[in-house]
């Protein structure tokens, strides 16, 4: 069985402690399931307008392949778990 390839979008912000943190769980369960990782900052031009209005007051964001997985905090083992699921059914389930 081939693995799915695991794509997260951390949409944040500079000025965002939570943001900091939440990167810091990703990092480490990135060190036990290799994975893409792209920061978004939702205050600069990089981010589409519609998730940085979207977002605004909800960052951290996660993305899991370009759907929804988490907001507001990345608990290191759910996260771990989402990613295993989706490597090994094809379902993202909501953290």
């Amino acid at each position: 069985m081939a693995t799915r390839k695991v794509a997260l979008t951390l949409f944040s912000s500079s000025t965002c402690s939570l943001c900091t943190t939440a990167k810091d769980a990703i990092l480490n369960v990135q060190k036990q399931v290799p994975f893409t990782l792209s920061v978004v900052d939702i205050h600069k031009n990089e981010c589409p307008k519609e998730f940085a209005e979207k977002y605004m007051f909800d960052i951290p964001v996660v993305h899991l392949n370009d759907h929804f997985l988490t907001m507001h905090r990345v608990p290191e083992d759910q996260l771990l778990k989402a990613i295993q699921k989706f490597q090994n059914t094809g379902k993202i389930e909501k953290i």
